[in-house]
């Protein structure tokens, strides 16, 4: 296959094929890494961005193609579902659409590439029947891969490229370069920021790329970016934000690190640079680690302009920490609480119930936690405690082997599909009913049904710019659901029978153990 002008310059599209345009969208920081790759290395560049685009987007998509003439086609695929056992939703058959109506207008290459690609590269590749895909760090593969196919050489042996060869799927380890060398993108460059910022999304910003903890059901540290944590420079990263505030005027930016307080003292030397410059900026985070996060370190973060964050416990049981190896124990999070208590910060909890060990005395003390811990009680502070039933299982972690030998996936198990844990010693009913009443007495919880609430992002951000409410607008979940309680119909969402659907769940990708029988033993 050979395409191009001859002179080294290849014309490319890459495609934001994510649609969540919900509060919780994300402006495509990886695509644009990978823009800002492929033009430095003398290449054409567009970058169509789907995800405000209409319900009917094969217009926008078709006429993208004929305006631009691509000689080749990437698509980024973020993620492969929602994550919510209870109200599931899959990404891919309309990922699926977006490459069978490139194929309808062209036949250029189309490459795939992105996280949700990374977790399981063969299945994706063929499902959506991509000539190529690109895993983990994409901006140096991807380039190289340009660099073979316009001069008509294989692409085999490019670190982090996959291909199907005689029906055979063949992938060359990625190599996972020092991200200092990577350059940075200009967001508002590649795509265009309004609508992002006018849902109350922030800035994405990344500090580093890798994660050294070894949760079990994580992928960060397999999958995507690799467990060896590779830092960029406190001074660039905050040159960036610099340059993007001046440029676009952000109300927020946020640190889409794996783990943004680990290691410590990088990160504090961020926030240090940050509150050096002369010019003011809030901050959030979408991971924050227990461990280390006390009153020293949290003044730092409100000096740089944090106003909110999201920390990730996933538990507050002894025996849950361990099961999960979050690698810091119990009274690591209840310091924690006790210190962000003690701030006017909102911070957003997340729990996981469900994973190897669970039972309905180790959910109670998760509970327990939130109602000691995590309710307002007259404070400044603000507290969202996410609570989701079952964990996700991925190829490549410690709980798909965990879940295989326990019967919940098979190795005939379509890893494309969403695909569940819940442990078998939980009495399912009963954990429906505890979770249900913490929920009923405290404001603050929120539970996996109530993201359907979502569908009215776009009047509820509506509301909070008109009312000049600040960001990010998640920490007003509490609210809504002190209105919903005060009302009457603070579970207008909430499905009938929520233990047989996550039942029925579990039934569909395969398992037959004791979680479907009536009573656990």
């Amino acid at each position: 296959m050979r395409f191009g002008s001859g002179v080294g310059i290849v014309r490319i599209l890459l495609i934001n094929s994510n649609r969540k345009e919900d509060l919780l969208a994300a402006p495509p920081l990886g695509i644009c890494y990978v823009a800002a790759a492929a033009e430095s290395a003398g290449h054409e560049v567009s970058v169509l961005d789907l995800c405000f685009a209409p319900r009917n987007f094969g217009r926008k998509l078709e006429q993208a193609i004929k305006d631009f003439h691509p000689e080749i086609i990437g698509i980024s695929v973020r993620n492969i579902d929602n994550v919510n056992m209870l109200h599931s939703i899959n990404y891919l058959p309309e990922i699926v659409q977006i490459v069978q109506q490139i194929r309808k207008c062209t036949n250029v290459p189309v490459v795939v590439g992105g996280s949700g690609a990374s977790l399981m590269p063969s299945r994706i590749l063929r499902l959506l029947k991509a000539d190529y895909i690109v895993v983990s760090d994409g901006e140096a593969s991807f380039v190289r891969l340009l660099e073979a196919l316009e001069k008509g050489d294989s692409p085999a042996g490019i670190p982090g490229v996959g291909t199907m060869e005689n029906g055979k799927f063949i992938l060359t380890k990625p190599q996972l370069p020092d991200f200092n060398s990577i350059k940075t993108p200009d967001l508002g460059k590649w795509i265009d920021l309004r609508p992002y910022l006018k849902i109350g999304s922030s800035y994405n910003i990344q500090t580093k790329r890798g994660c050294r903890q070894h949760c079990i059901y994580c992928t960060y540290n397999q999958s995507i970016e690799g467990n060896r944590l590779r830092l960029r420079s406190p001074v660039d990263v905050v040159d960036e934000i610099q340059d993007a505030l001046f440029r676009y005027g952000p109300k927020s930016f946020e640190f889409v690190d794996s783990v943004f307080n680990d290691p410590l003292d990088h990160s504090a030397a961020v926030l240090e640079e940050i509150a050096r410059r002369p010019w003011k900026a809030e901050f959030t985070a979408m991971g924050m680690n227990p461990k280390n996060l006390d009153g020293t370190y949290l003044r730092l973060m409100w000096r740089a302009g944090f106003r909110a964050f999201m920390i990730t416990p996933e538990s507050a049981s002894p025996t849950m920490i361990r099961s999960y190896r979050k690698g810091f124990d119990p009274d690591e999070v209840f310091h924690a609480a006790e210190a962000i208590n003690r701030t006017e910060f909102a911070a957003w909890w997340f729990f996981m119930i469900g994973g190897p060990g669970e039972t309905n005395k180790t959910l109670k003390e998760s509970l327990d936690f939130a109602l000691k811990y995590l309710q307002k009680n007259g404070r400044p502070v603000t507290h969202v405690a996410h609570f989701f039933t079952g964990v996700r299982v991925y190829p490549g972690t410690t709980l798909w082997d965990i879940a295989c030998r326990e019967g919940f996936v098979s190795a005939d198990t379509d890893a494309a599909t969403a695909l569940w844990y819940l442990s078998e010693d939980l009495d399912l009913d009963e954990a429906v009913k505890q979770m249900s009443e913490a929920a009923a007495s405290c404001p603050e919880i929120y539970l996996g049904f109530d993201e359907r609430v979502l569908v009215f992002s776009k009047v509820a951000a509506f509301v909070f710019k008109m009312l000049r409410l600040p960001r990010p607008y998640w920490r007003y979940f509490r609210a809504a659901n002190s209105l919903g309680l005060s009302t009457g119909i603070r579970f207008m969402f909430r499905p009938r029978d929520i233990a047989g659907l996550l039942k029925d769940s579990l039934r569909k990708q395969g398992y037959a153990g004791r979680l479907l029988r009536d009573t656990v033993s």
